[in-house]
This record gives structure tokens, sequence and C-alpha cells, in this order.
């Protein structure tokens, strides 16, 4: 009898080693440094290297509980009262979403980027996968609106972590213009699931890890949904996947679109793999924010 104890106590605590370990990996993946970000933007997406750094204004936003979150604004090319935010993948930086700045650019846009909560320069927090970083996208909202003006015309834009981000702001109704969301994620856990069997880990063990990430980092991997965020949203949307991404499947960009009630466009890249839909075809991917933003009249 005494041995059947023994080994059922050794299967909880192992189980509990292994949720623990999924959910510590999972809200602290190792962060990219300001460099890496940005000489892999340089290297990858040759429309970055129009820009340096010099280029950029930095500043700070305090959002919710004091939390401070770092910006860079890149100024249009003319005067403009077109703006977009433009929100990054987990692990990347503020300056991820550089490979974005030149297409804007050509539109007639200024640039915001900040850093999501718990990257970049930001103080290292958990990630919740869009369910507080949405607080940090709020503030930069708000005081983008304060710092510029409150009649400009504003978007914005998220990639991956940051598409999730943009797209759970949506239940907040914010006074925006348009959103883009590239390969963000209807909801995480399926996310987690897949990356669990890549690691050869049972995808129930999500479950597990989801209660241990509650009760040690508080964050809740089932509340991790964006798509019940844009269930009645009418601000228009514009959704880029990659067709090769086999991390977050195209299948989430187009669960996204047969949700949202209002105008949404979806568009997948052959060739691309996750996050890389604007390095591969950027020509592409400027006509196609072009088409989009004459469509809803905003240039």
């Amino acid at each position: 009898m005494i041995f059947i104890v023994i080994a059922i106590i050794a299967v909880i605590v192992l189980l509990f080693a292994l949720s623990l370990f999924i959910a510590s990996t999972a809200v602290h993946g190792r962060r990219q440094t300001m460099d890496e970000s940005w000489v892999w933007q340089q290297d990858h997406a040759p429309g970055s290297r129009a820009f340096h750094k010099t280029d950029l204004t930095d500043y700070t936003v305090t959002g919710p509980d004091d939390y401070v979150y770092h910006v860079s604004y890149l100024p249009a090319k003319a005067d403009s009262d077109l703006y977009v935010i433009l929100a990054h993948g987990y692990t990347d930086t503020r300056y991820g979403m550089m490979k974005y700045a030149p297409l804007y650019h050509e539109l007639g846009f200024h640039c915001v980027m900040f850093d999501e909560r718990g990257h970049g320069e930001n103080a290292p927090v958990p990630c919740s996968y869009g369910i507080r970083e949405v607080e940090g996208l709020l503030a930069v909202l708000e005081d983008t609106r304060k710092r510029f003006g409150s009649d400009i015309r504003i978007g914005f834009h998220g990639e991956s972590l940051g598409g999730a981000t943009v797209l759970t702001a949506l239940k907040y109704h914010p006074d925006i213009h348009f959103v883009v969301d590239d390969c963000g994620f209807a909801a995480i856990v399926p996310i987690l699931k897949g990356a669990l069997k890549n690691f050869g880990v049972p995808g129930f063990m999500v479950y597990p890890a989801t209660l241990v990430s509650k009760i040690v980092y508080k964050v809740d991997f089932l509340k991790a949904r964006p798509i019940d965020a844009v269930i009645g949203n009418q601000i228009p949307l514009l959704i880029m996947h990659g067709a090769e991404d086999d991390f977050i499947l195209p299948k989430n960009s187009e669960q996204v679109k047969e949700a949202t009630a209002g105008f949404a466009s979806l568009h997948l890249f052959p060739g691309a793999g996750h996050a890389l839909s604007a390095i591969i075809d950027p020509d592409r991917y400027l006509t196609l924010l072009r088409e989009f933003l004459t469509e809803i009249h905003l240039i």
C-alpha cells in the first residue's frame, strides 16, 4: 500500500513540475534585446534600412498600476493627421514593427511603436497573451490623442501577439478608424497545444499548466481569446496571414473574419511563414493596405 501512495505522490509531483515548466516557459519566454530586434529588422526587412534610430523620438507612457511603457515615434514624411499604433509579437520589441514603417510612410502615416508588457525596455512581467497587453495599447492610444491632437485619424496594426492585442482591444470599443491584424491568434490554447505536441508533450497538459499559471502567474490561458472581442465589431478590419504559417495557422484569421460583424478583408501570402508576409511580399502588402484604407475612405 505504501508503494502505491508513494507512486501517486511521485506522479502528482512530476505532473506539477511539468505544468510549472510549461506555464513558466509560456509566460516568460526569452525576450529579444533592443539591439537584437533592431538588427533582425535591418537584416531581413530591407525597407527598414531607410530609417535610423535617430529618426525616432522616444518617450514613455504610464498605464494602469503605474506600469511604464516605452514608445518610439516616427513622424510622417509630410504634414498628416494619419497615425498608426503598431503592436509587436511575443519576445520581440517595438523595433520589430519597423518592417511596416516604410509601408505606412508611403501612405502618409505617422508611426507610434511601443513595447508590450514585459518586453523591450519595459519592466519584466509575465505575458498574458492579450489579456493585460491591451492595457498598454489603450494607454498609448489615449496618450497619442493627447500628444498629437484629439481630432487625428488613427488605427491599430498588430503582429502575432500584437495582432491578438489589437483584436482584444475591440471589446473596449476604442475610438479608432481601422485595425490591421497580421497573423494574430483566435485563442491561445490551441496554439499552446500545438507547441506542446511539437515537443512530444501531450496537448492536454495545457490544462494543468493553465491551473498552475493562474495560481503562480495570475495568467489564465483559457481567457486569452481575442476572437470573443471581435463579435459585434464594426471597426473596419484588415487581416493578413502567411499561408505557410505553421505556428499560428491561417485558420485563426479565417475564424476571426467570420466572427466580426463589420467590414473585414482577409488575405493570405503564399510562401510566407509566421509574421513574414510583409517581408516576403512588401509590394503586395502595401497594395492591400492602400486598397483597404482607400475603401474605408481614410486616404
